[in-house]
């Protein structure tokens, strides 16, 4: 699956798959299949009557939702429906709650953006250690890729439940490229920011998230639950691909349980409710979790300091999918309005929802 972006304003920290998305200056008469939320509502009803969407979506204007609906199942064995506070693997939207813990960290004046990797963590060979710097690890410019490939990554899928645990394998990756260089889609980068949020706080890294930004922004139906748990009201993820990544059909009837690492990380597979979110939005563009000049510098993609960054004007975007998983914040800045997709369905399906409703609201 290879995904772009075009005509759209977005934070790159914060839009953190390699997804396609084509939106709204490239969007056609077929793709404005609806102009108010009474259409809006009966156009996913049609989706969902033929397979096609499967989730929750939330529209917010000055901080308050004021449409929020479920569609399809949540469990089709049971035939359980999606309800609007079901929780949904969130994908790589979890890395902007790194991302913000980091940023909490800088402002506090425990780390600082240009420091070395090696300030924190002592595992690492001398040329990442010494190169590599927490900007790098925000920005996706330390030089690695994703580590889906990797031999030990494989070896140790079925037990990788702690931060801790990708770091032994993470510390002996080669960098594919030099530090600063090139933006490569990298998860790693995010786990090794999970490692440095325990190594400064001394805190379990899932006990730091839950403790500064879940607790603050009221968030109670988040977490990265383990895939073993009973988790209440926990959609399960469908996919239409086989675990060698071949698709077959459009059905969405394969569980992705054997798709999923057994517990979220730094780096994504978290979960999460639309309400949730729209409470981690509104606090942080509240300043609640960040002063203003840092939740600026969060928004503008950690480039150069809180004393330079200025408020974004466009529209940002978080996203985040995988088999069976997929999700998408918009914020349009200018309109202060929220919209938020969460599909327990592939990506691009919340991406794709997304695209006629932020049109329906004006955003360009």
């Amino acid at each position: 699956m290879h995904f772009t972006k075009q005509n759209f304003i977005y934070s790159a920290s914060f839009f953190l798959l390699a997804l396609a998305i084509v939106f709204l200056n490239t969007v056609t008469a077929q793709e404005k299949p609806f102009s108010n939320t009474k259409e809006m509502d009966a156009y996913f009803k049609q989706q969902t009557a033929e397979n096609k969407f499967s989730g929750v979506i939330l529209i917010a204007k000055d901080s308050v939702s004021t449409f929020h609906k479920a569609y399809g199942l949540a469990d089709k064995a049971f035939k359980i429906p999606n309800k609007p506070d079901t929780k949904f693997n969130i994908g790589s939207i979890n890395k902007s709650f790194t991302s913000v813990a980091i940023a909490k960290l800088i402002e506090e004046g425990k780390v600082s953006l240009d420091d070395p990797l090696g300030k924190y963590l002592t595992d690492f060979p001398a040329e990442v250690a010494e190169k590599v710097t927490i900007r790098h690890l925000l920005q996706m410019k330390a030089g690695w890729g994703d580590y889906w490939n990797n031999k030990e990554y494989i070896c140790r899928l079925p037990f990788l439940y702690k931060v801790s645990d990708y770091m032994e394998f993470i510390k002996d990756m080669p960098l594919e490229s030099e530090p600063g260089t090139k933006q490569i889609h990298c998860n790693t980068c995010f786990e090794v920011l999970g490692a440095i949020i325990e190594k400064v706080t001394g805190k379990d890294y899932y006990d730091y998230i839950r403790e500064n930004i879940y607790k603050p922004a009221e968030m109670t139906n988040s977490d990265s639950y383990r895939q073993d748990e009973i988790i209440e009201n926990r959609a399960a993820g469908y996919t239409n691909y086989t675990p060698t990544g071949e698709s077959q059909g459009t059905s969405f009837n394969r569980n992705n349980y054997g798709f999923s690492r057994p517990r979220g990380t730094p780096a994504g597979g978290g979960y999460s409710t639309a309400e949730d979110l729209l409470k981690y939005i509104n606090a942080l563009l509240q300043n609640k979790l960040l002063s203003e000049s840092y939740t600026n510098l969060l928004l503008n993609r950690f480039e150069g300091s809180a004393e330079e960054s200025k408020t974004p004007a466009g529209v940002n975007l978080m996203a985040g999918g995988a088999m069976g998983i997929s999700a998408i914040i918009g914020i349009d800045f200018k309109q202060n309005t929220i919209v938020i997709v969460l599909s327990n369905y592939d990506m691009p399906v919340a991406m794709d929802a997304s695209k006629p409703i932020l049109t329906m609201l004006g955003t360009r």
